[in-house]
C-alpha cells in the first residue's frame, strides 16, 4: 500500500491509517461478514513511511480517543 500512497501523494499530504499494535493477524466480523485484519511491526510501519518518502508525525498506540485503535500520522516530504 505504500508505494501506493507515494504515487498519489502530493508533498506535504497527510497520511493517516490505522494498523495493529503490534505484528500480527486476526478475524473479525463487519456486518455478518468475516473481516481478515493484519498488521506489520511498528518498526516496519516506520520503515515503510521513511522508504516511500513519508515522515512520521505521530503515532498513537491504543488510542482511547479513537476506540483504541493504534493511529498512524504521516506527512509526504517535498
Amino acid at each position: 500500500m505504500f508505494p501506493i500512497f507515494q504515487r498519489h501523494a502530493a508533498p506535504g499530504t497527510l497520511l493517516m491509517f490505522t494498523g495493529g499494535p503490534s505484528h500480527g493477524e486476526a478475524l473479525g466480523v463487519f456486518e455478518g461478514e468475516t473481516l481478515y485484519h493484519a498488521s506489520l511491526d511498528p518498526q516496519e510501519y516506520i520503515d515503510q513511511l521513511t522508504d516511500h518518502d513519508f515522515e512520521l508525525l505521530e503515532h498513537i498506540v491504543e488510542d482511547a480517543e479513537c476506540g483504541g485503535q493504534t493511529v498512524w500520522l504521516g506527512r509526504r516530504l517535498p
